[in-house]
């Protein structure tokens, strides 16, 4: 029996050799869209789940304001939340980024990446296997680093690491254990770690207003969650707000009611970091995931797998229609409905099996690609991918085997023998209504691409308020001591403008298309605002032809513009709620300022994020802020870029200024990589959509192939009566642009909604317009159009005594 199906198989296959090899190719596409996703979603969600604090763990937010989020705490709330709460058993603090460098390890320079700095009891929290040296006290001592197995060997060739010394800006560490990330999935997997954070809150004892680093809570159970975050309210009202309010001269209940609604704290527990759907209130180093892309992606490789099994069912079918014959005399031979629909489930088996092959060699080739677009390390199991593939198989089977299988066993037999199956409305509500579904997805994917490709282009060309063309940037991070880094900038200065084509030098320490910098808060009329410190030379918003909106830029032709007064954004300006900022004063941090210019606003971070309000200082107004400038910017003319850079750097080598290579970039190529996000969005749409579109052509074609056959008898009747082929074209082919249309029109709404959701994400976005449905429906009217014009005049050319010469 097997044998007899297996013939029948293959020379069903050989009747119709493209419909087959598409509907492998569609399913394969499917199968494998659908691994790949589940695959990258599996190890996204993997991430700190053997971790045995993963509940318990938990990272602080302090949200400043509305707008404003830090995953950072001030090192005194550490020991003092452990003090006084019985639900936190211990804490730690470490960066929540990696950091880069320089080791100098036996006077040998060696280029390091993904550092963290992290306290003594680090590994009390994210307990990795110690391989060597002291497993009960990993960090032995101050001073001290552990490194990563795999890059000791990077670090130290065969010698046993533990032990070994390195000098990292002019610090120097003992390698005092060496630990093992291995395969699962950590939000912190660091090259190495050292126990510096120790130090930096010894020293920050009394630094409350200074959110360096970030905190982890381990609690005895997360259901303490709230009192632990009133608990750290209550902190800084009575450390914090009390000492403010006295300072201020107004009593301390006024002073909380004013400030307590702007500054709340929130727990957020390890198990979830990598799946925040909000990415800046992830505290780890690795960072959440773009969950939002994740969802589209599995959610569309659902829905690609779903269209092609929809075509496939459609396909086999309409070939029911075509083999009416052969299961009339199945039937007359004795075949029972059983018998059929067991053929039609192996039929339907066999076909799966080699879409999966497809499938396979699919993966093979797009895999490492994929892993460099999502930035991933994904590797394929077959112990993991085998039961999901087993799943869909039998899915596919069931729904593609018994709903033809179905169809064909209702056939009557002496109707088939008769050759009047073709006459009669099965199947045809259910094949119309699956392409009518395919025709919504695509034409959903058409009005998305091209929406998306709309945010894409608006980003790109929109007026960011500065003009970075030909200003170079080059990272400031040297080894001269912080209080001299504004004094090492001035005598750069003087000797690059000695340097032909170089134009103009300057620095902040804001930088762009970064929200590295520091932030302070000040009130105004009980209104308080979060504002980010920009200590700048004289020349830096010329540079970037920043606009001045109202008053003055500073100048050194007044002394006081680096003593007592600043300059405001915008935005500061309307947080402070002021018409007429201008000659106010602020109290910032104790000092007494004065505002004697309002700039423009400009985009500093990116168009997902809203304008900044900043504070403009000349870098002498106030030290510290100076000091924090970590870029140069250099503006050079366009013509003299490569031999100006050459100049600078022989500069930068001569005067030993970083353990770091010199290097640079322009200012607008780094904003630009602040849309690499949502070019990979548009990406990911636009390949999407040309696969959803080619599998819903696919079906539309298949279908309109075999429909179109099924009728070549009529066409040649109605050409014998005089029918034009105008009118045959149009018998043919009506009823596809009816169900085109009607696809068009249930795909309106969720398109809009849907995508209008996605540009909320930004702060600066286009409006949805009449433009990508008019395009869409114009596309999907001439591509539905190609395609049965293509088979219904084929249809009009037949050889009318072929189909007649019987009747």
């Amino acid at each position: 029996m097997i044998k007899n199906w297996l013939k029948i198989y293959w020379s069903n296959v050989l009747k119709s050799k493209v419909y087959f090899i598409l509907t492998l190719l569609s399913l394969g596409i499917g199968f494998a869209s659908v691994i790949l996703s589940f695959v990258h979603y599996r190890e996204e969600v993997s991430y700190d789940q053997t971790n045995p604090n993963k509940d318990n763990l938990f990272t602080v937010e302090s949200k400043m304001n509305a707008d404003t989020s830090w995953m950072k705490l001030p090192y005194p709330f550490g020991s003092k939340i452990k003090e006084e709460s019985s639900h936190v058993i211990d804490y730690t603090y470490m960066n929540n980024y990696y950091d880069d460098g320089i080791f100098f390890i036996n006077g040998e320079k060696k280029a390091v990446e993904r550092v963290v700095d992290v306290k003594t009891n680090f590994f009390e929290f994210f307990p990795f296997e110690i391989v060597s040296g002291d497993k009960k006290q990993p960090f032995s001592g101050p001073n001290t680093a552990v490194v990563s197995d795999e890059y000791a060997k990077t670090l130290f060739g065969d010698k046993n690491p533990v032990g070994q010394t390195f000098i990292y800006y002019e610090q120097t560490y003992t390698v005092s254990a060496v630990y093992k990330i291995g395969e699962n999935r950590s939000s912190v997997m660091a090259n190495v770690l050292i126990n510096i954070v120790d130090k930096y809150e010894q020293d920050a004892l009394e630094s409350w207003g200074n959110y360096s680093s970030t905190i982890w809570l381990k609690l005895d159970s997360a259901e303490y969650v709230s009192d632990v975050e009133k608990q750290l309210a209550d902190i800084l009202v009575r450390d914090v707000y009390t000492r403010l309010a006295e300072e201020e001269g107004v009593p301390l209940e006024e002073f909380v009611n004013r400030e307590q609604g702007n500054r709340i704290f929130k727990l957020h527990d390890l198990a979830g970091q990598r799946m925040q759907k909000q990415a800046w209130l992830n505290g780890t180093p690795e960072g959440a995931t773009n969950v939002g892309r994740l969802y589209i992606m599995i959610g569309l490789s659902l829905v690609i797998l779903v269209l092609a099994v929809f075509n496939y069912i459609n396909l086999t079918t309409a070939q029911a229609i075509s083999r009416t014959r052969e299961v009339g005399i199945r039937k007359t031979l004795g075949a029972t409905k059983k018998n059929l629909i067991s053929q039609g489930l192996f039929e339907a088996l066999m076909t799966s099996l080699l879409a999966c092959i497809i499938a396979f060699v699919i993966i093979e080739f797009t895999l490492p690609w994929l892993k460099v677009f999502l930035n991933s390390k994904i590797e394929i199991e077959l112990s993991f991918m085998l039961p999901w593939l087993l799943l869909f198989i039998v899915i596919v089977v069931l729904s593609v085997g018994i709903i033809p299988a179905l169809f064909t066993s209702s056939f009557k037999t002496l109707e088939v023998l008769k050759g009047e199956v073709n006459k009669s409305k099965k199947g045809k509500t259910l094949k119309n209504t699956m392409l009518i579904v395919q025709f919504t997805v695509a034409c959903f994917f058409m009005i998305g691409s091209y929406i998306v490709y709309q945010q894409v282009s608006y980003m790109i060309h929109k007026d960011l308020g500065f003009k970075g063309e030909q200003v170079v940037l080059i990272p400031y991070y040297v080894k001269v001591p912080y209080e001299e880094r504004v004094k090492t900038y001035q005598s750069l200065k003087e000797e690059f403008l000695k340097i032909k084509g170089v134009e103009d030098v300057s620095t902040a320490s804001i930088m762009i298309a970064s929200s590295n910098g520091s932030s302070s808060g000040f009130s105004y009329n009980s209104n308080w605002i979060q504002g980010v410190n920009a200590g700048m030379d004289y020349n830096y918003l010329d540079m970037f032809d920043i606009k001045l909106k109202d008053g003055r830029m500073l100048s050194s032709d007044y002394a006081t513009d680096t003593i007592s007064n600043i300059m405001i954004s915008e935005r500061t300006a309307y947080e402070m709620r002021e018409e007429n900022p201008v000659g106010k004063v602020i109290e910032w941090n104790g000092a007494k300022l004065t505002i004697v210019g309002v700039v423009k606003d400009f985009n500093l971070y990116g168009l997902k994020a809203n304008y900044a309000p900043i504070v403009y200082f000349h870098l002498k107004t106030i030290s510290w802020v100076g000091n924090n400038i970590r870029q140069l910017s250099v503006k050079v003319k366009s013509d003299d870029v490569e031999p100006v850079m050459n100049e600078i750097a022989k500069i930068w080598e001569r005067r030993d200024l970083s353990d770091t290579p010199f290097s640079y970039e322009f200012a607008d190529k780094r904003f630009a990589e602040t849309f690499e996000g949502v070019k990979k969005e548009r990406d990911v749409f636009m390949t999407l959509n040309a696969v959803v579109v080619f599998v819903a052509l696919f079906g539309l074609y298949s279908l309109a192939s075999f429909n179109i056959n099924n009728r070549l008898r009529e066409v040649a009747i109605r050409k014998v009566l005089g029918a034009s082929a105008g009118s045959l074209l149009k018998q043919l082919s009506i009823q596809y642009f009816i169900m085109c249309v009607t696809g068009f029109v249930f795909a309106v709404f969720p398109s809009y909604y849907f995508l209008n959701k996605w540009l909320n994400d930004y702060a600066f976005r286009i409006e949805i317009s009449a433009l990508p449905f008019v395009v869409c429906f114009i596309g999907i009217v001439i591509l539905t159009g190609v395609v049965v014009f293509i088979k219904a005049w084929s249809a009009t050319k037949i050889n009318v005594l072929k189909y007649i010469k019987y009747e």
